[in-house]
């Protein structure tokens, strides 16, 4: 399989950001494991403006390494059984296009391209709890949104939905 190639400048240069975030990735054996606070990013970034999640890179006190992932594949198969599980996630916004294996140095990244939800699907939120699972990107951290966020965006979509179901 041939992976889209990136030069270490595009990565090298990114730091995490309200639209970037950076996760290792490897799990214990080292092969590659989809990290659990995945899924505060998604909804963080579905929620608030869009992002990137790259997974296979070490962070150290602001320092980023490329690691990459040894074994990529059960890692994205895992990630795309618990976006579309309604238990596990409200919404799978994502296109396949958004979900990449790219290599850098000869090691294998997964970049994830999370979009900015449509307002009639907000709040994007994990499990099956809206009030307990969403999540808002504020500066470089995923931050629980409040009761009230949650009910704004429960107000605005059941608004967008009566609109468009009028269409």
């Amino acid at each position: 399989m041939t992976y889209p190639t990136f030069a270490l400048d595009d990565i090298g240069s990114l730091h995490e950001s309200a639209q970037v975030e950076f996760k290792l990735a490897r799990g214990r054996d080292g092969q590659g494991q989809l990290p659990e606070d995945i899924w505060a990013t998604y909804s963080s970034f579905a929620n608030t403006l869009g992002g990137e999640i790259i997974l296979g890179v070490r962070e150290e006190h602001g320092h980023f390494t490329i690691e990459g992932i040894p074994n990529p594949l059960p890692v994205l198969q895992e990630f795309w059984e618990i976006l579309d599980d309604p238990s596990r996630t409200s919404h799978n916004i994502l296109a396949i296009s958004d979900v990449q294996l790219i290599e850098i140095m000869n090691k294998k990244l997964i970049r994830i391209r999370v979009p900015l939800a449509p307002e009639h699907l907000k709040p994007v939120f994990i499990g099956t709890d809206a009030y307990t699972g969403t999540y808002f990107r504020v500066g470089d951290a995923d931050m629980h949104a409040s009761r009230r966020q949650v009910t704004q965006m429960l107000r605005r979509a059941h608004h967008c939905t009566k609109q468009l179901k009028a269409r």
